[in-house]
């Protein structure tokens, strides 16, 4: 791989990582909103905070692919 590839490859990897951080927050913020309303009934309170769990695990889950995905493209720009 030349310097180039590896550029543009970091570039879009840390994109990804970042609008799926971006998009896990706003989305947790929008179920843990709807979870904290108490004119909804107790079955859609409860789906909301497990949504917004849900969220929160995939923020998580972008952030490691990142962190995975940018090593891995080090070390293969290596070989």
């Amino acid at each position: 791989m030349n310097g180039l590839t590896v550029i543009i490859g970091q570039l879009v990897i840390f994109l990804a990582a970042l609008a799926g951080i971006v998009f896990g927050s706003i989305m947790t913020l929008n179920f843990a909103a709807q979870a904290q309303n108490r004119v909804r009934d107790q079955a859609a309170r409860r789906r909301a905070w497990a949504l917004a769990g849900l969220s929160l695990c995939g923020i998580v889950a972008s952030a490691g692919l990142g962190f995975v995905g940018l090593a891995a493209l080090m070390y293969f720009a290596q070989v």
